[in-house]
């Protein structure tokens, strides 16, 4: 069984998630880490974590690991409140729909596992060159909050915070009462602030459909800006003070240029990046490209020595902080900031976006790739391969064509200087991948 996706361990409860694969992974990690230690446990509010949660104390415990349970909380307060120990582990989801539960490993430096360690795991698992601990050697278990740990790192970097009104969509994640934590000088109004694992009122990644409400809930109360989260608090999708949204890669060249004029030298960012982190270039700022996800993000952080990193989904990622995706981090630099964000938006260029998710099956999504490669390799541009294949013509637009990681889809991601192109490019890239899919023996698509 192939246990990693991009990110995390990923599926049912009554299916790759079950009790057994599960313990069995926390008895993995643990002999991974040497069968001693603590590591910090979080999880969201997904129906499943009751189980989930037993079944990786018991393989923690039973492999010699000493355990602080966090409870319910955010991906980003685990992570600041694990500072110090030996890893962490959260729970979730994450954005997908609530059935779909998760497990994310992060090491300790708060970066979730490379690679390397996925794959080290992987032979641990598939081999089972588990360990049991001897009854003297159990490991033991404690409880634990993160709001103080959060705070205070937060506000070591930002000690003023100005007064202002901010409306939060919390998307039913324990974030709601963290933020208010965080930033007691900030008039907060919360929307799907219940922490709820049915996500009753909106999915776990927000809808264009709730960001319009966010946008109009904040013309109506003379907000700053607004703000959306996912099912875990770490992806953020942000609105300007008109209530408008702002596109998360837009945003983070903002941040990026903001590093930049304190002496930022390099920022990593995946392939399915906006052509708009070009304007970087100019204040002499290396971009890295990586594979999608936080894991390959986070590497090339650390092996770079990049100054930030951020991701299309709304990940934003300063690794003074944390080498993941901080919400709060975000908002407080947001607060600070002396222009507003449409103005700081009108000085960027304007492209123009499409994207689309093809179903396909697993077993088929590398003869699919295959296929795809061979149809594309006439097509006049700069081709790069880091994940699926990107290819940027000469006039900037690109398109890219990948296997998600974490779901049966193939993901189309198309970027234009025009709408005109956007639509031309549009059509070249759906024919290319129904042809593909014929040739690798799939006989239907369905997009949605």
């Amino acid at each position: 069984m192939e246990i990693f996706g991009t990110s995390g361990m990923r599926g049912k409860v009554e299916g790759k998630l079950n009790p057994l694969n599960v313990m069995k992974l926390a008895l993995s990690f643990s002999r991974f880490l040497g069968n001693d230690g603590v590591v910090g446990l979080g999880r969201d509010a997904r129906l499943g974590n009751e189980v989930i949660r037993y079944a990786v104390l018991s393989g923690f415990l039973s492999g010699g690991l000493d355990v602080i349970d966090f409870g319910l909380t955010s991906t980003p307060a685990l992570l600041h409140a694990s500072k110090g120990l030996n890893g962490s582990v959260m729970l979730t989801g994450s954005h997908t729909p609530p059935e779909i539960h998760g497990i994310l490993l992060f090491r300790e430096d708060t970066a979730e596992l490379f690679g390397e360690d996925e794959s080290a795991i992987e032979r641990i698992f598939s081999r089972e060159e588990i360990r049991y601990s001897s009854l003297r050697e159990l490991g033991r278990c404690s409880t634990g909050s993160p709001l103080e740990a959060y705070k205070e790192d937060i506000r070591r970097v930002f000690p003023h915070i100005p007064k202002a009104k901010i409306v939060l969509d919390a998307g039913h994640s324990p974030s709601a009462d963290i933020f208010k934590h965080i930033f007691p000088e900030v008039e907060f109004v919360i929307l799907n602030e219940e922490v709820d694992g049915r996500f009753p009122n909106r999915p776990p990644e927000p809808r264009s459909e709730d960001l319009k409400r966010v946008g109009k809930i904040m013309r109506e109360e003379g907000a700053k800006f607004g703000l959306s989260l996912d099912g875990d608090g770490d992806r953020a999708i942000f609105l300007d003070e008109r209530g408008h949204i702002i596109q998360p890669d837009y945003l983070g060249v903002i941040f990026a240029l903001e590093e930049a004029s304190k002496g930022m030298k390099k920022v990593v960012c995946p392939v399915n990046t906006s052509s708009v982190v070009e304007v970087l270039k100019e204040k002499g700022v290396e971009i890295i490209y990586t594979r999608i996800g936080p894991p390959a993000m986070a590497k090339a952080i650390v092996e770079e020595n990049a100054g930030f990193a951020f991701e299309e989904s709304g990940k934003y990622i300063w690794p003074k902080n944390i080498l993941y995706g901080d919400p709060a981090y975000a908002t407080a630099l947001l607060l600070n900031l002396e222009e507003n964000l449409s103005e700081l938006i009108k000085k960027l260029p304007k492209r123009y976006s499409y994207k689309k998710a093809v179903l396909c099956p697993e077993e088929l999504k590398k003869k699919a790739l295959k296929e795809i490669i061979e149809r594309t390799h006439k097509i006049n541009g700069q081709v790069l391969m880091i994940d699926g294949i990107r290819i940027t013509l000469q006039d900037g637009s690109w398109i890219l064509l990948r296997p998600s990681g974490t779901e049966p889809v193939f993901r189309c991601h198309i970027e234009a200087i025009t709408h005109q192109r956007l639509n031309e490019l549009k059509e070249l890239a759906l024919k290319i991948l129904w042809e593909s899919f014929k040739g690798a023996g799939i006989d239907w698509a369905v997009f949605y």
